[in-house]
Protein backbone atom coordinates (compact mmCIF):
# COMPACT_ATOMS: atom_id res chain seq x y z
CA UNK A 1 0.00 0.00 0.00
CA UNK A 2 2.85 2.36 0.82
CA UNK A 3 4.33 1.88 -2.63
CA UNK A 4 0.96 2.66 -4.22
CA UNK A 5 0.62 5.82 -2.13
CA UNK A 6 4.14 6.91 -3.02
CA UNK A 7 3.46 6.33 -6.70
CA UNK A 8 0.19 8.25 -6.46
CA UNK A 9 1.77 11.20 -4.66
CA UNK A 10 4.69 11.25 -7.08
CA UNK A 11 2.29 11.29 -10.02
CA UNK A 12 0.25 14.13 -8.49
CA UNK A 13 3.38 16.16 -7.76
CA UNK A 14 4.66 15.72 -11.33
CA UNK A 15 1.23 16.71 -12.68
CA UNK A 16 1.14 19.80 -10.45
CA UNK A 17 4.64 20.84 -11.50
CA UNK A 18 3.76 20.34 -15.17
CA UNK A 19 0.61 22.42 -14.76
CA UNK A 20 2.60 25.17 -13.03
CA UNK A 21 5.22 25.21 -15.79
CA UNK A 22 2.50 25.33 -18.43
CA UNK A 23 0.70 28.15 -16.65
CA UNK A 24 3.92 30.09 -16.12
CA UNK A 25 4.82 29.63 -19.76
CA UNK A 26 1.44 30.92 -20.87
CA UNK A 27 1.75 33.94 -18.59
CA UNK A 28 5.25 34.73 -19.85
CA UNK A 29 4.08 34.36 -23.44
CA UNK A 30 1.22 36.79 -22.76
CA UNK A 31 3.33 39.52 -21.16
CA UNK A 32 6.14 39.08 -23.70
CA UNK A 33 3.81 40.39 -26.40
CA UNK A 34 3.53 43.63 -24.44
CA UNK A 35 7.26 43.83 -23.66
CA UNK A 36 8.25 43.09 -27.27
CA UNK A 37 10.80 40.45 -26.31
CA UNK A 38 12.51 39.24 -29.48
CA UNK A 39 12.50 35.49 -28.87
CA UNK A 40 12.54 34.92 -32.64
CA UNK A 41 16.02 36.39 -32.95
CA UNK A 42 17.28 34.24 -30.07
CA UNK A 43 15.90 31.11 -31.74
CA UNK A 44 17.57 32.06 -35.03
CA UNK A 45 20.92 32.47 -33.27
CA UNK A 46 20.75 29.01 -31.67
CA UNK A 47 21.48 27.01 -34.88
CA UNK A 48 24.84 28.78 -35.29
CA UNK A 49 25.86 28.06 -31.70
CA UNK A 50 24.64 24.46 -31.76
CA UNK A 51 26.21 23.80 -35.17
CA UNK A 52 29.58 25.04 -33.90
CA UNK A 53 29.40 22.70 -30.90
CA UNK A 54 28.25 19.75 -33.02
CA UNK A 55 31.01 20.26 -35.58
CA UNK A 56 33.65 20.27 -32.84
CA UNK A 57 32.11 17.16 -31.28
CA UNK A 58 31.96 15.35 -34.63
CA UNK A 59 35.65 16.02 -35.29
CA UNK A 60 36.53 14.63 -31.85
CA UNK A 61 34.38 11.54 -32.47
CA UNK A 62 36.03 11.00 -35.86
CA UNK A 63 39.52 11.05 -34.34
CA UNK A 64 38.52 8.77 -31.45
CA UNK A 65 36.85 6.29 -33.82
CA UNK A 66 39.95 6.02 -36.00
CA UNK A 67 42.22 5.57 -32.98
CA UNK A 68 39.94 2.90 -31.49
CA UNK A 69 39.79 1.01 -34.79
CA UNK A 70 43.56 0.86 -35.25
CA UNK A 71 43.99 -0.19 -31.62
CA UNK A 72 41.55 -3.06 -32.18
CA UNK A 73 43.21 -4.01 -35.45
CA UNK A 74 46.59 -4.15 -33.73
CA UNK A 75 45.19 -6.42 -31.01
CA UNK A 76 43.62 -8.78 -33.56
CA UNK A 77 46.84 -9.01 -35.57
CA UNK A 78 48.90 -9.74 -32.45
CA UNK A 79 46.59 -12.48 -31.19
CA UNK A 80 46.10 -16.10 -32.18
CA UNK A 81 43.34 -18.64 -31.63
CA UNK A 82 44.39 -19.21 -28.01
CA UNK A 83 44.50 -15.53 -27.02
CA UNK A 84 40.91 -15.27 -25.86
CA UNK A 85 41.64 -12.35 -23.53
CA UNK A 86 43.19 -10.28 -26.31
CA UNK A 87 40.24 -11.11 -28.58
CA UNK A 88 37.86 -9.84 -25.90
CA UNK A 89 39.84 -6.60 -25.61
CA UNK A 90 39.73 -6.20 -29.39
CA UNK A 91 35.99 -6.92 -29.41
CA UNK A 92 35.48 -4.23 -26.76
CA UNK A 93 37.38 -1.68 -28.85
CA UNK A 94 35.41 -2.62 -31.98
CA UNK A 95 32.16 -2.25 -30.06
CA UNK A 96 33.24 1.28 -29.16
CA UNK A 97 34.03 1.97 -32.83
CA UNK A 98 30.49 0.95 -33.84
CA UNK A 99 28.99 3.01 -31.01
CA UNK A 100 30.97 6.12 -31.93
CA UNK A 101 30.02 5.65 -35.58
CA UNK A 102 26.33 5.48 -34.71
CA UNK A 103 26.45 8.55 -32.45
CA UNK A 104 28.51 10.50 -34.97
CA UNK A 105 26.05 9.76 -37.78
CA UNK A 106 23.13 11.09 -35.74
CA UNK A 107 25.03 14.23 -34.73
CA UNK A 108 26.05 14.74 -38.35
CA UNK A 109 22.46 14.57 -39.58
CA UNK A 110 21.32 17.01 -36.89
CA UNK A 111 24.16 19.31 -37.86
CA UNK A 112 23.18 19.20 -41.53
CA UNK A 113 19.59 19.97 -40.59
CA UNK A 114 20.78 23.19 -38.96
CA UNK A 115 23.07 24.32 -41.77
CA UNK A 116 20.51 25.38 -44.38
CA UNK A 117 18.29 27.56 -42.16
CA UNK A 118 21.37 29.00 -40.46
CA UNK A 119 23.05 30.04 -43.72
CA UNK A 120 19.89 31.35 -45.36
CA UNK A 121 18.93 33.46 -42.34
CA UNK A 122 22.31 35.14 -41.86
CA UNK A 123 22.81 35.63 -45.60
CA UNK A 124 19.53 37.55 -45.80
CA UNK A 125 19.76 39.50 -42.56
CA UNK A 126 23.38 40.09 -41.61
CA UNK A 127 26.53 40.88 -43.58
CA UNK A 128 28.63 41.50 -40.45
CA UNK A 129 31.13 39.17 -38.81
CA UNK A 130 28.39 36.88 -37.43
CA UNK A 131 26.83 36.50 -40.86
CA UNK A 132 30.17 35.75 -42.53
CA UNK A 133 31.11 33.28 -39.79
CA UNK A 134 27.81 31.43 -40.13
CA UNK A 135 28.15 31.07 -43.90
CA UNK A 136 31.76 29.84 -43.64
CA UNK A 137 30.71 27.50 -40.82
CA UNK A 138 27.91 26.11 -42.96
CA UNK A 139 30.19 25.39 -45.92
CA UNK A 140 32.79 23.80 -43.63
CA UNK A 141 30.08 21.68 -42.01
CA UNK A 142 28.92 20.28 -45.35
CA UNK A 143 32.48 19.35 -46.35
CA UNK A 144 33.28 17.76 -42.97
CA UNK A 145 29.99 15.84 -43.00
CA UNK A 146 30.71 14.34 -46.43
CA UNK A 147 34.22 13.34 -45.32
CA UNK A 148 32.83 11.86 -42.12
CA UNK A 149 30.18 9.78 -43.90
CA UNK A 150 32.77 8.31 -46.27
CA UNK A 151 35.23 7.59 -43.44
CA UNK A 152 32.46 6.21 -41.21
CA UNK A 153 31.23 3.84 -43.91
CA UNK A 154 34.72 2.53 -44.61
CA UNK A 155 35.41 2.06 -40.90
CA UNK A 156 32.13 0.22 -40.40
CA UNK A 157 32.98 -2.23 -43.19
CA UNK A 158 36.45 -2.80 -41.74
CA UNK A 159 35.01 -3.16 -38.24
CA UNK A 160 32.57 -5.87 -39.34
CA UNK A 161 35.40 -7.72 -41.08
CA UNK A 162 37.50 -7.65 -37.90
CA UNK A 163 34.58 -8.86 -35.78
CA UNK A 164 34.08 -11.77 -38.21
CA UNK A 165 37.76 -12.59 -37.81
CA UNK A 166 37.25 -12.82 -34.03
CA UNK A 167 33.92 -14.67 -34.37
CA UNK A 168 33.99 -16.71 -37.62
CA UNK A 169 30.35 -17.76 -37.13
CA UNK A 170 29.19 -14.17 -37.69
CA UNK A 171 27.77 -13.54 -41.15
CA UNK A 172 26.88 -10.55 -43.29
CA UNK A 173 28.48 -7.75 -45.27
CA UNK A 174 28.13 -4.27 -43.76
CA UNK A 175 26.83 -2.65 -46.97
CA UNK A 176 24.30 -5.26 -48.01
CA UNK A 177 20.61 -4.42 -47.75
CA UNK A 178 19.67 -7.00 -45.10
CA UNK A 179 22.88 -6.82 -43.10
CA UNK A 180 21.19 -6.26 -39.72
CA UNK A 181 18.87 -9.25 -40.24
CA UNK A 182 21.65 -11.60 -41.34
CA UNK A 183 23.94 -10.38 -38.56
CA UNK A 184 21.28 -10.93 -35.90
CA UNK A 185 20.43 -14.40 -37.19
CA UNK A 186 24.07 -15.43 -36.83
CA UNK A 187 24.22 -14.19 -33.22
CA UNK A 188 24.14 -16.61 -30.29
CA UNK A 189 21.37 -16.66 -27.69
CA UNK A 190 23.28 -14.51 -25.19
CA UNK A 191 23.89 -11.80 -27.78
CA UNK A 192 20.23 -11.86 -28.81
CA UNK A 193 19.21 -11.50 -25.15
CA UNK A 194 21.52 -8.51 -24.74
CA UNK A 195 20.13 -6.90 -27.88
CA UNK A 196 16.57 -7.47 -26.65
CA UNK A 197 17.22 -5.93 -23.23
CA UNK A 198 19.07 -2.98 -24.76
CA UNK A 199 16.26 -2.41 -27.26
CA UNK A 200 13.60 -2.38 -24.55
CA UNK A 201 15.67 -0.01 -22.41
CA UNK A 202 16.11 2.27 -25.41
CA UNK A 203 12.36 2.16 -26.11
CA UNK A 204 11.42 3.18 -22.56
CA UNK A 205 14.03 5.93 -22.41
CA UNK A 206 13.05 7.33 -25.81
CA UNK A 207 9.41 7.40 -24.76
CA UNK A 208 10.34 9.57 -21.77
CA UNK A 209 12.60 11.84 -23.81
CA UNK A 210 9.95 12.33 -26.50
CA UNK A 211 7.39 13.32 -23.88
CA UNK A 212 9.77 15.95 -22.49
CA UNK A 213 10.65 17.20 -25.97
CA UNK A 214 6.96 17.50 -26.80
CA UNK A 215 6.44 19.66 -23.70
CA UNK A 216 9.33 21.90 -24.78
CA UNK A 217 7.89 22.17 -28.30
CA UNK A 218 4.50 23.14 -26.89
CA UNK A 219 6.19 25.75 -24.68
CA UNK A 220 8.03 27.23 -27.67
CA UNK A 221 4.72 27.31 -29.52
CA UNK A 222 3.52 29.94 -27.05
CA UNK A 223 6.08 32.33 -28.55
CA UNK A 224 6.42 31.01 -32.10
CA UNK A 225 3.14 29.85 -33.68
CA UNK A 226 5.02 28.28 -36.60
CA UNK A 227 6.58 25.76 -34.24
CA UNK A 228 3.54 23.51 -34.68
CA UNK A 229 5.67 21.82 -37.35
CA UNK A 230 7.98 20.51 -34.61
CA UNK A 231 4.99 19.17 -32.68
CA UNK A 232 3.82 17.29 -35.77
CA UNK A 233 7.27 15.84 -36.49
CA UNK A 234 7.81 14.79 -32.88
CA UNK A 235 4.33 13.26 -32.85
CA UNK A 236 5.06 11.28 -36.02
CA UNK A 237 8.28 9.90 -34.55
CA UNK A 238 6.60 9.13 -31.24
CA UNK A 239 3.67 7.33 -32.87
CA UNK A 240 5.95 5.41 -35.22
CA UNK A 241 8.05 4.09 -32.36
CA UNK A 242 5.05 3.23 -30.18
CA UNK A 243 3.02 1.51 -32.90
CA UNK A 244 5.98 -0.41 -34.35
CA UNK A 245 6.98 -1.65 -30.88
CA UNK A 246 3.46 -2.74 -29.93
CA UNK A 247 2.93 -4.41 -33.31
CA UNK A 248 6.19 -6.35 -33.02
CA UNK A 249 5.34 -7.47 -29.49
CA UNK A 250 1.91 -8.62 -30.63
CA UNK A 251 3.33 -10.46 -33.63
CA UNK A 252 5.88 -12.27 -31.47
CA UNK A 253 3.40 -13.05 -28.70
CA UNK A 254 0.70 -14.48 -30.96
CA UNK A 255 2.94 -15.86 -33.68
CA UNK A 256 1.67 -19.14 -35.04
CA UNK A 257 3.86 -22.04 -34.03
Amino acid sequence: MNNRKKSFYRYMIITAISAFIGGAGGFIAMISRHLNWNFGWILKLLPTIICTLLLSTLLIIMVLTILKYFKAKKLVNLSNDEDEEIYLLADKELSMVSSLNAVGSVLGMVMMGLVIPMMSYWERNDSSLMGTYSIVLGMTTVIIFIIYIIASTCLQVKTVDLIKKIYPEKKGYALEKKFETVWLESADENEKRIIGEASYYSYRLTQKVLSYVMVVALFIGMFQPDSYVFVILIGIGWLTQTISYLKKVRDLEFKKK
